[in-house]
């Protein structure tokens, strides 16, 4: 198996598991908490259409 990020051969079984390798793992989960602190929720969007 391969990690997704990187396509490096995974070794170990948690990486297998995972998917990614830890360094990749490291990094995926750094870009999701990003990913999550920049979503808008529907609220958000309806109070800022009078200010458009």
């Amino acid at each position: 198996m391969y990690c997704a990020k990187c396509n490096r051969k995974l070794k170990d079984k948690k990486s297998i598991d995972r998917g990614y390798g830890p360094v990749c793992w490291s990094k995926k989960l750094e870009e999701d908490a990003e990913f999550e602190r920049n979503q808008v929720t529907i609220d958000e969007v309806m109070e800022g259409e009078g200010n458009a």
